[in-house]
């Protein structure tokens, strides 16, 4: 195998321009989010949907697209919903955007929380520990995760009014019965 030094040459300057392009763009800072507050979405027959507004800001010179958010939501306390959930959208370059994550609550989770939510009357505090991912755009480092964390009180007597809810639901049912039950006694 005969290699000639010009060749050998022009294959080290090649890899060090690929290193330098590499190693300057690995310089991206760590975009940051805040809960801005929560609305109820949807209520059914087997629960709601609680939607987080994010605000997310980039301070990256390329904008960020967004590829998950993972939540855990607790309920007096008692953790009730865990998941993921796939908020779409790109948080522009040296700039914020508002996202929305959904959570989806059941009824029956709720009934991990039950006596808790009970003593409460029905005024429970939740609490949100949440992450989004955002796309990076470089394999090496790979998604970056923005922490979230929220707290706040839900009317969940007013949820569990949902006519449809009482109808279908035997978790929305009892509860209801429970925190009614509690205010005749």
């Amino acid at each position: 195998m005969n290699i000639s030094i010009s060749s050998l040459r022009l294959a080290a300057s090649l890899l060090l321009c690929l290193c330098g392009v590499g190693c300057a763009s690995l310089n991206v800072q760590k975009p940051t989010g805040n809960v801005t507050g929560m609305s109820v979405g949807e209520v059914n027959a087997t629960g709601f949907t609680m939607n987080f507004d994010v605000d997310v800001k980039n301070p990256n010179t390329v904008a960020l697209p967004l590829t998950a958010a993972d939540y855990t939501v607790g309920f007096a306390g008692v953790n009730v919903a865990k998941g993921k959930a796939k908020p779409e959208g790109s948080i522009p370059a040296g700039g914020s955007k508002s996202v929305s994550v959904p959570v989806t609550i059941t009824y029956e989770s709720l009934l991990l929380a039950e006596k808790a939510i009970i003593k409460s009357g029905g005024n429970s505090p939740y609490a949100l520990d949440a992450g989004l991912s955002l796309n990076s755009g470089i394999p090496l480092l790979g998604d970056l995760r923005v922490p979230l964390q929220y707290n706040g009180t839900l009317a969940l007597k007013d949820i569990l009014n949902n006519p449809q809810a009482l109808m279908q639901s035997p978790a929305a049912r009892k509860l209801a019965q429970e925190l009614v039950g509690r205010f005749f006694k």
